[in-house]
């Protein structure tokens, strides 16, 4: 395929482009039939990938491909519901086809995953979806490997499919569902290994992570600590000191996140235990190699006796020793794996509390660092806090951590502008201020990938309704005059993060929900600013953060359309999925429920597609693509950071995609330079400035995937960015 491409300047090149992709498309989708929309996601071919839940698909237009995938070995009976995932076409025009387990069998699919980095070729597709089980001892969620990837064919059923158990919380005689099951942390490498968690969260039975094989199969981990064979368990380390491996040969491993048992992340000799450590803060204080050690007076042998409750700093563990999994993430270059977990403990005062920790693997399951997310001292982190969500960060080798508290204290996590390892760094929201402490509100942190060292923090943490004491208003224009959140004492309000994405430059996306919500000037729905009489509303809403956590480039609500004298009618929206596009922002979710019928008053919608509808009828699923010039970029560069010039002249590459040889046309342009970028910005391959006008590069030595060729002059100005791709 030929493209022809008039270049004026490199703004011009943006707007062709993003031609097609350049306007807001807000929708609702479905029926009746109670639809959600769970995960979202974009393909290497430009499609978007969308999961969910239904009762029924009568809403997908006639004529759109319906294929019903083999349940497997899935046990669930959802009665009444569809798990599906839906592909719209690169403009979102259309539905091209939809994939769905048969109704009855799970609820939903919640997640979509797959073994290539964003902008690499796509490589298989794996899901995971929550079962709904009579028999509380085998509830939970399921992971699945698709058959097919949607770009190379349609899937039609899957290579392997394994059941989850989550048994519901029974500490307290709670009988809800576990958050194993509804968070379903998991993830899965680029040698197609998923690592899992499973089990109930602050109790007194069970709660582990676990690895599967690429066949789908629970393996041994060799660096982990717990194992299993035919005849129970073995705890030592590495597998390979493991005697009985003829008579009863081990089958799997676990972290056993149980706080105190042998198996779990707690020290295992006295070395271990008398070991300070760097706290990743620059505070070589720390005490423990392992993040248990941190509520115990000693170390937990494989035999013998373990020691028993209170750490240096007086923390115990409280009688419910299960911990709570928030996310598992894997990077897809090295496979090493990341995870962040909650303890509850008990403060030296007896006051119950929850402890946080972020902590880092290799691909043998070798602990690499820990983070405690504040620094640890006798004074005690008195806030229960934990860790929601993480995410890689491959432009600048980071772990995105996004975590919360409960209540204020001293000891609280990272403040942006104390960061040891970024000296003038500042977070766009540097502390919890005001005195409502009953409230949670998030944290953002980037942590480097090989030593756990803070980089870059902020709290995410909207205005309280009525607010006052608010600092002077930002010079930043895009902010519109809102206040500054490190400026006065103002109270917040409650903000939780529901979800998280990293784009190829490194700024940092989520969803979230809040009250009087900071919202930026090219916002598609904005929030009156705490200092205007209009009432706000509760509401969900989308943020995009420059890389270094310093400011928000877009940040906009997504409610009903409220009365801004009562402040009726909002907080109906819940967004479950962000995902960054070249373009902007993709958000999913659904309105709320009320016994099936819609509630509040309709969001604002625009652009709606053939298959959406402009106001819901009952529960319905909620789409959104939202753009703005600063969270556009050209080939994963952002475009304030791009230096042209300006030049009549025309270039042409094909074929596109190639899978040997790229032919560069250059019309005009006398003299230049080409460089291919792989889709982190590295340079290559450079062809030095020639005389002719027509260039011709091998990609053979290329892996398949996105890649960017820039053609700059012979003052190494850039003339464009093109994008194509080696299949």
């Amino acid at each position: 395929m030929k493209l022809r491409l008039r270049i004026l300047n490199i703004l011009t090149f943006c707007l062709l482009a993003f031609s097609i992709h350049s306007q807001n498309l807000v929708t609702y989708a479905g029926g009746s039939g109670k639809e959600r929309f769970n995960a979202v996601m974009q393909l290497s071919n430009g499609t978007v990938l969308v999961a969910g839940g239904a009762e029924d698909l009568n809403w997908i237009p006639t004529g759109v491909p319906k294929t019903p995938l083999s349940i497997g070995s899935i046990n669930s009976t959802a009665t009444g519901k569809i798990g599906f995932v839906m592909q719209l076409s690169s403009d979102l025009s259309k539905i091209l086809q939809i994939v769905y387990f048969p109704q009855g069998s799970v609820r939903d699919i919640f997640k979509i995953r797959t073994t290539n980095m964003n902008g690499q070729a796509t490589g298989d597709v794996f899901i995971s979806g929550t079962r709904d089980v009579a028999d509380y001892n085998v509830d939970g969620y399921f992971i699945a490997k698709l058959n097919n990837n949607f770009v190379k064919g349609t899937p039609t059923g899957t290579t392997w499919t394994y059941d989850v158990v989550c048994k519901p919380r029974q500490a307290g005689g709670y009988t809800g569902e576990s958050q194993y099951k509804t968070l379903q942390p998991w993830d899965v490498g680029s040698d197609g290994k998923v690592v899992f968690g499973a089990g109930a969260e602050y109790d007194f039975s069970w709660a582990e992570i676990r690895r599967l094989s690429a066949l789908g199969k629970p393996e041994v981990v060799e660096n982990w600590t717990a194992h299993w064979s035919t005849s129970g368990e073995w705890d030592g380390t590495p597998a390979a000191n493991y005697t009985d491996k003829v008579a009863n040969p081990l089958n799997y491993s676990a972290i056993v996140l149980k706080t105190g048992r042998k198996g779990s992340l707690r020290s295992w000799t006295q070395p271990m235990y008398d070991q300070l450590m760097n706290d990743g803060n620059g505070n070589a204080t720390r005490k423990g190699a392992m993040p248990d050690d941190y509520f115990f007076s000693g170390p937990c042998p494989f035999t013998g006796t373990a020691a028993g409750s209170g750490g240096y700093t007086g923390y115990k563990p409280s009688d419910k020793p299960t911990a709570r999994l928030g996310e598992i993430v894997i990077d897809r270059r090295t496979n090493h794996f990341y995870f962040g977990y909650s303890t509850q403990s008990v403060l030296p005062n007896g006051l119950p509390d929850f402890e946080p920790v972020v902590v880092a693997m290799d691909n043998t399951g070798k602990l690499k660092w820990w983070n405690r997310l504040y620094q640890e001292t006798t004074a005690n982190s008195t806030p229960d806090q934990y860790v929601d969500d993480l995410a890689i960060d491959y432009k600048t080798n980071s772990l995105v951590i996004a975590a919360r508290c409960h209540g204020n204290n001293t000891i609280n996590f990272w403040r942006g502008n104390e960061i040891k390892a970024s000296v003038g760094a500042k977070g766009f929201q540097n502390q919890f201020t005001g005195t409502n402490g009953n409230i949670h509100i998030s944290w953002l942190g980037k942590l480097t990938l090989d030593l756990g060292t803070v980089k870059y923090a902020t709290y995410v943490a909207e205005y309280n309704e009525g607010a006052t004491s608010t600092g002077t208003p930002l010079s930043n224009a895009n902010m519109e005059g809102w206040p500054d959140p490190n400026g006065g004492w103002p109270n917040l309000n409650t903000t939780r993060i529901s979800s998280l994405n990293v784009a190829a430059d490194g700024s940092v996306s989520i969803t979230a929900v809040g009250r009087r919500t900071m919202t930026t000037k090219n916002a598609f729905q904005k929030m009156p600013k705490v200092t205007s009489a209009a009432k706000g509303t509760w509401n969900n809403f989308v943020r995009t953060y420059a890389p270094d956590l310093s400011r928000p480039l877009y940040s906009s609500v997504l409610t009903g359309k409220w009365d801004t004298i009562s402040g009726a009618g909002g907080g109906n929206i819940e967004l479950k999925s962000v995902f960054k596009i070249d373009a902007g922002l993709l958000a999913v979710g659904y309105s709320v429920d009320s016994a099936g019928r819609a509630v509040g008053l309709p969001m604002p919608t625009t652009g709606v597609p053939t298959w959406g509808n402009a106001t819901p009828v009952n529960e319905q699923a909620v789409f959104a693509r939202l753009t703005a010039d600063s969270i556009k970029t050209i080939e994963n560069v952002v475009i304030s950071d791009v230096k042209t010039v300006d030049y009549q002249g025309v270039v042409k590459i094909y074929p596109n995609p190639t899978s040997s040889v790229l032919n560069v046309e250059l019309e005009n342009i006398a003299a230049a330079k080409l460089e291919i970028m792989d889709v982190l910005g590295k340079v290559v391959y450079t062809e030095g400035s020639k005389n002719g006008t027509i260039f011709e590069i091998s990609t053979i030595q290329l892996q398949n995937g996105f890649y960017f060729l820039r053609v700059l002059s012979d003052k190494d100005a850039t003339i464009t960015v093109l994008k194509f791709m080696k299949n």
